[in-house]
Order: C-alpha cells, then structure tokens, then sequence
C-alpha cells in the first residue's frame, strides 16, 4: 500500500503550514493521514479529509487532555484495522465487533465504552453513519461485559482530616510551601489537576466577603451558561498559604504555583498536570495513604464527600464545583461511612 500524501498536510486541511498542530499525539496519527490508496475505498478519501481537517482546527480549541485523549483513541482502533487491512473511515459494524472482542480480554468495561464514543465521534466529525449504533455492536458489548459488576477507576478523595495531618508534616522548603498552598487552593476550588497552570496571583482578590481566586474551567459548561471564568471562595488560611508561598518564591505576577527543581530553584513555567499528580501524591503519602490511590483530582472529590458528609444540600455542591448535573456529585458521595447516609440520618431523627 502507498504510503505517500498525494499532497502536504497543510493543504489537504486548508489551514497554514505553521498552524498545524505540534502535538505528539497529532504527530503519531500521520501513518493514518489520507494516502492516495484511499480512494480505492468508497468514502475513505472524503471521511479521513474531513476528520483530519476536523483534528487540525480541534488543536488548541479543546483541552490539551482531550485532545491527547480523543488522538490516543483513535491511533489505538486505526492501528488496530490497519494491522488487518480493514478500513476505519467508514468502519463497518463486524468490525467494531471484532474490535471489541480483541480489546475486552485486556481492557476494562469503562475503557472500552470510552473507544466506542471516540470511534462514533470520529465518524459524526467526518459526515458518516454511525455504525457503533449497529445492533451487532451494541449485543456485542453486552454480552463481553454482561457479568460485569466492577466499577470506573476513579480516584480516593483526599478529605479535609486527611490533609490537616498531611499539611502538618510537610517541611519548611519551597516545594513543601508549595504543596501546602497548592492543596488547600485545590480543595476550596474544588479543582481538576489541568485547571491549576491557569492560576495567576493577579486572580486573588480580597472584598468585603473574603477572598477570591478568579479560576478558568477546564471543562465547559453548556452554551446556556455564561463562560468559564468563576471566582472561587478561599479561605483566609488559604490567602495566607499563598501569600507565603509567592514570597518565597518571589512571585510578583503570573502563574501561582510553578515547578521546583530538586535543588528548591522555583522554575519560570507554570506547574503541569503531571506536577500537580506528584504533588497529590506525596501529599497522599504524608498523610499515611497510599499515593497510588490518589491522582490530580483527588482534593476535588475530598471537598465534595465533605460537603456531602456534613448535610450540605446537592444543589451547594454542584454549585461548588461547576456541576450541571447531580450525577457525578453523588457518584463520589457513594463511598461516604454508612452511617453518614441518608437513611441514617433519618434513623437519628426518628430516634430509632
């Protein structure tokens, strides 16, 4: 089969050469670029133009995680039907199927679900049915996952007892002052490990009510809404965690919480996602948990079991946390103690 672009990138999307995304993961999708063997398949040539026009202008439209997420995918099924020579734009019901089966002996019930909705994007995005809708697939999956009772891999919560002692042994070096201030800004903002590069200290202010911290959502809401930008409550022990950090580090404007060297030298660059993992974890670990247990979300889910566990009504809850939907809120409620449920409560009060 040729290998060969029949011509450049650049100009099979319509976008300008150095506009092209410089992602990894749009970069390992280029064995899949349209070839001119694709013309020899009915619908493959316009499909894969489409998508990849589609992926070209999605680079910086979307979230870095997305983007990485959704190419991810998409290399794992069109390397999959290449090593078959079966074609992926349009794909056919029989093959999802097959893919199926192949992906089920290794890969867990939501990870799975999860290829299926990319694959079903993929094919809206290039003007194609969706053959995930097909029968066949759908009473494929069901019977591959029909005795399964497992549950999403979601991280521990890291609540608000737990980082108490945590914070409490943390040393007095800069990546330490850090970590302090970084978790308690995670948990009053209930944010997502992605959302923490986006914080700036020109975002903390200060008014009649307390503080405030101007956060940029990773994940927007519905159109119905107005925007991503929220101002979040701090507490005035958090205002002063930041306030320590940023004089030791020398912060005066831009990012809040940064990199720092294992030599304690505070780094220009914003901390990453990556960074922000690390430091849940260790945090994790100073409070005696296993770290493996915990990711960049963990003080989001903490806040929201502790606003839960103290009665605070789910409306509060999904209002703390930018939720449109009392689903997932609950979703991480359902590992609260037994006796912090409702029906347990009710107990109290009927005085059973």
């Amino acid at each position: 089969m040729a290998t060969t672009l029949l011509t450049p990138i650049h100009q099979l999307v319509e976008i300008p050469l150095a506009q092209l995304p410089t992602a990894t993961a749009w970069a390992r999708l280029s064995p899949h670029w349209p070839i001119p063997a694709d013309r020899d398949l009915p619908g493959q040539w316009d499909a894969k133009v489409r998508f990849f026009q589609y992926l070209a202008k999605a680079w910086g439209a979307i979230s870095d995680d997305s983007y990485r997420a959704l190419c991810g995918d998409l290399r794992l099924f069109f390397d999959w039907c290449r090593a078959r020579d079966l074609p992926v734009l349009p794909a056919t019901p029989e093959t999802i199927s097959a893919f199926l089966v192949d992906q089920a002996e290794i890969k867990a019930k939501s990870t799975v679900r999860r290829y299926l909705a990319t694959i079903a994007k993929a094919h809206k995005i290039a003007g194609l049915e969706n053959p995930v809708l097909h029968e066949d697939v759908t009473l494929s999956f069901e019977r591959l996952y029909r005795d399964d009772t497992s549950e999403p891999d979601q991280s521990e919560g890291l609540r608000w007892e737990q980082l108490k002692v945590a914070l409490s042994n943390l040393g007095e070096g800069p990546r330490s002052v850090r970590d302090n201030a970084l978790m308690r800004v995670m948990y009053d903002c209930l944010l997502r490990a992605s959302e923490v590069r986006r914080l700036t200290l020109e975002g903390l202010s200060q008014d009649k009510n307390g503080y405030r911290l101007r956060v940029v959502r990773a994940k927007k809401r519905s159109k119905a809404q107005q925007g991503v930008i929220k101002y979040k409550y701090v507490h005035e022990t958090t205002a002063a965690a930041i306030e320590a950090w940023c004089e030791l580090a020398g912060i005066t404007a831009g990012s809040l919480f940064r990199g720092v060297a294992n030599s304690g030298q505070v780094l220009e660059e914003p901390l990453s996602t990556k960074g922000v993992n690390r430091a849940v974890q260790r945090i994790a670990k100073a409070a005696d948990m296993d770290p493996r247990d915990y990711s960049g979300h963990a003080c989001r889910i903490g806040a929201c079991q502790d606003m839960l566990a103290a009665g605070i009504d789910i409306g509060r809850v999904m209002l703390a946390g930018d939720w449109e939907r009392p689903e997932m809120p609950a979703y991480y409620g359902r590992r609260l103690s037994q006796d912090q449920s409702g029906i347990a409560e009710l107990s109290r009060l009927q005085q059973r």
